[in-house]
């Protein structure tokens, strides 16, 4: 009853203190301007109270990772029809839709070439390709694949807090991965964060058994090592973890066979470098490029679009995850436990190099959950640890459930999603796009047309050169400014004769004077439906108009 009372106090504080978040996506103060917050008191009232039935269920200490992998499954597919919200899903789209079309050996052989990477690894785009091909290009099939990542996190979160300690802080911090609002908003997006955690998990999970035992768990840590290292560049920071954990079970089993142990985690470390050294090869000069453009670019840009450790672990995650997980590193230290700083790391990488940017924190929320874990056990005498992990989660899913979601989806963002809908119930044969000249000129417009594909199941074409923009005079320092190195790719080029089309403009003002060009190829078309809504949270709109 207590921590009931407290939960819900402690949304009301969250509330009134909005103002404090200065997170770029789902922003309290941005949200709460839009959703009234006494639907969202209301549903936690409900949820707190299943938390606590299903929490006295005897089926979560029976099968914890199945109870584990169903829940997170099914909490992720709620949030289905979230918009695609970030920009950069155009990339990965593409990427993907060049495997689809041209095969796997054009996919790797034009990759940096004829494929545009900006500062983009393969192993992600890679897989969404591999889905396009063998399910067809469905943004369905790509949400599917993504919730079952997602959950593949949750329960490799508990399976490595049973390796390191017991059931218990397994479940608690597989529990409290789903206190983490935030992360429900990003499992539906074409984006490479969520897929990154996972594989960030499955090499820590793979390289502690090949540890312990040996045999084929070697051959796969070293191949996870491998795939996980080419997901994204921030991952190479994170997969130190995997050096903390050698000398940690090297410390901790030093009288029991560490021969043994040397040798195995020798043979992983050797595959895993041979695997990605061999790929470097093919890469190398590509990926000297991303480097020097992270270093000039992307680093200093993190000071410019960076969000508080307040708003980061206050409002985007429960606070009780962020409470229990600082007050873990006391028990600790006081039980002198060594496995603890292989959770611990991670962590302490975010607070020492001041990682203030909430999507390059995904890939530590597992262990900062396990540090939470840690700590709930602790307290079992004080408070009923079991309840208060459930019903973290409970209070974070409904709060990205009922908030969350609908800010999102009343978001000009949305525009896009609903645009490809009314086109796809057109009898179409193509949809021809145009994008003018954009009157804010903070997003190259032309961004948005692999978006409108990714949900549209007609054919799309679209003609787009690069001296059509002038290049704005921040580009230095945009945010987006990858959307304006855009390159037409060739499949949006072919069209047919004769067709049944309608032609979608993307602007970013919806009534603005079209230039003459476009009005000129409009003349035979008649305005059908426009689609406006608009925001106050983000800088750039994206507005579609139909013309059939």
């Amino acid at each position: 009853m207590r921590w009931t009372a407290f939960s819900l106090f402690l949304f009301y504080l969250l509330y009134h203190f909005r103002s404090l978040d200065d997170s770029r996506v789902s922003g309290w103060q941005d949200v709460f301007a839009v959703i009234h917050p006494l639907k969202t008191a209301l549903a936690l009232v409900a949820a707190l109270i299943l938390a606590f039935a299903v929490s006295r269920s005897s089926f979560v200490e029976r099968k914890p990772a199945l109870f584990l992998f169903v829940l997170s499954f099914m909490g992720a597919a709620c949030f289905w029809s979230e918009p695609e919200l970030i920009a950069d899903a155009s990339r990965y789209f593409t990427q993907a839709k060049h495997l689809e079309i041209y095969g796997i050996s054009h996919f790797f052989l034009e990759w940096g070439a004829g494929i545009s990477t900006w500062t983009d690894l393969p192993a992600v785009p890679f897989l969404y390709g591999m889905v396009f091909s063998i399910f067809g290009e469905s943004r369905t099939a790509i949400q599917l694949l993504n919730a079952v990542l997602f959950s593949s996190a949750v329960v490799l979160t508990y399976l490595t807090g049973r390796e390191l300690w017991n059931r218990e802080i397994g479940l608690y911090g597989g529990m409290f991965l789903l206190g983490i609002p935030y992360l429900y908003t990003q499992v539906p997006l074409m984006l490479v964060d969520v897929p990154s955690m996972a594989f960030l998990m499955l090499a820590v999970y793979t390289f502690i058994l090949a540890l312990r035992k040996g045999g084929v768990m070697i051959a796969a840590a070293g191949v996870s090592l491998f795939f996980a290292f080419f997901t994204k560049y921030s991952m190479w920071l994170m997969l130190t973890v995997i050096a903390v954990i050698y000398i940690a079970e090297l410390c901790t089993n030093r009288r029991n066979a560490p021969d043994r142990y040397a040798l195995r985690g020798m043979i992983v470390f050797f595959t895993a470098c041979f695997l990605i050294f061999v790929a470097i090869a093919f890469m190398h000069d590509e990926m000297m490029q991303q480097i020097h453009l992270l270093l000039t670019y992307q680093k200093p840009g993190l000071l410019r679009w960076g969000e508080s450790f307040f708003a980061i672990f206050l409002f985007q995650v429960h606070p009780a995850v962020t409470l229990l997980a600082a007050a873990s590193v006391y028990f600790a230290i006081r039980q002198k436990d060594p496995a603890y700083i292989i959770t611990a790391w991670l962590v302490m990488l975010v607070i020492v190099l001041q990682i203030r940017r909430i999507r390059y924190l995904i890939l530590a929320f597992p262990m900062l959950c396990l540090m939470a874990a840690y700590g709930a056990v602790q307290l079992r005498k004080v408070l009923n640890p079991r309840f208060m992990v459930f019903s973290t989660a409970a209070c974070s899913f409904v709060i990205a459930l009922t908030a969350f979601l609908p800010f999102q989806q009343s978001t000009s963002a949305q525009n896009i999603r609903d645009a490809a809908s009314y086109l796809d119930s057109l009898d179409l044969q193509t949809v021809e796009v145009m994008t003018p000249m954009p009157g804010t000129y903070i997003m190259n417009p032309s961004a948005s047309v692999p978006v409108l594909d990714l949900f549209l199941r007609t054919r799309l074409h679209y003609r787009y050169t690069e001296s059509a923009y002038p290049l704005p005079e921040d580009l230095e320092t945009s945010a987006l400014r990858f959307t304006w190195t855009y390159k037409n790719p060739p499949y949006y080029a072919a069209q047919g004769k004769n067709e049944k089309r309608a032609v979608a403009v993307i602007t970013d003002s919806a009534g603005s004077n079209l230039p003459e060009e476009i009005r000129n190829q409009l003349k035979n078309y008649a305005q059908s439906r426009t689609f406006s809504l608009r925001d106050t949270a983000y800088q750039h709109q994206t507005l579609v108009t139909v013309y059939h």
